[in-house]
């Protein structure tokens, strides 16, 4: 039982996340709801039974979903998803008693490093009529992020808590802040994002 609960494991990892900025990014927008999903994989490297540095790598969806009102009837609606790679240094902390038949409390984070890797702007106005000051028209763009607003490199903290059977499968909520500006120097926007997580652990028998 000692040498499974200390033995390297490797870590398939799933979120879904609402994502935002915080900053000047939002530029006093309504925040609206922003689905995003992070996929990737690591090792559990124990340091002790309750202790574990877990590298991952993932892919992750960041990005807005705004709302600006001009007037009772016109209004700006932008969705900004950015694509990144992130590598996350975290550790683990299990609480309680460790073993391959127990249910735990598992609290993990670090700091992740991110690069961009392609993304889409798509903002829909709503506008009056030029021809008809009565009526109103809708306009639709669609442009690149990274090319023309948004820097691509990311860095902040990740952290996430929840329960773990088994020390197998994982389930809980992760939060994550950029700590870096992904704006221009005059103009500070940062990444932020909130959600559920899921984590299968699993060794060479699988």
């Amino acid at each position: 039982m000692s040498a499974q609960v200390n033995k390297p494991k490797k870590i398939f990892h799933l979120a879904a996340k609402s994502v935002r900025f915080t900053g000047d990014g939002s530029a006093g927008e309504a925040f609206l709801f922003k689905p995003s999903v992070e996929v990737g994989f690591g090792m559990q490297f124990p340091i002790n039974k309750q202790w574990s540095f877990n590298p991952e790598i993932n892919l992750a969806q960041r990005g807005h979903h705004g709302k600006l009102y001009s007037s009772d009837s016109t209004f700006k609606e932008r969705t900004i998803t950015l694509n990144y790679l992130d590598f996350n240094p975290n550790f683990e902390l299990t609480l309680g008693r460790v073993s391959e038949f127990s249910s735990n409390i598992s609290i993990w984070g670090g700091p992740y490093f991110g690069i961009g890797l392609w993304d889409n702007t798509v903002e829909v106005s709503r506008v009056v009529n030029p021809a008809n000051p009565n009526l109103y028209i809708t306009v639709t763009n669609n442009t690149e992020s990274f090319s023309s607003d948004f820097r691509r490199l990311d860095a902040g903290f990740k952290v996430g808590i929840g329960l773990i059977s088994k020390r197998f499968v994982a389930a809980g909520f992760t939060y994550q802040t950029g700590m870096v500006n992904i704006k221009d120097a005059t103009s500070k926007t940062f990444n932020q994002s909130l959600g559920i997580y899921l984590r299968v652990y699993f060794d060479d028998m699988f």
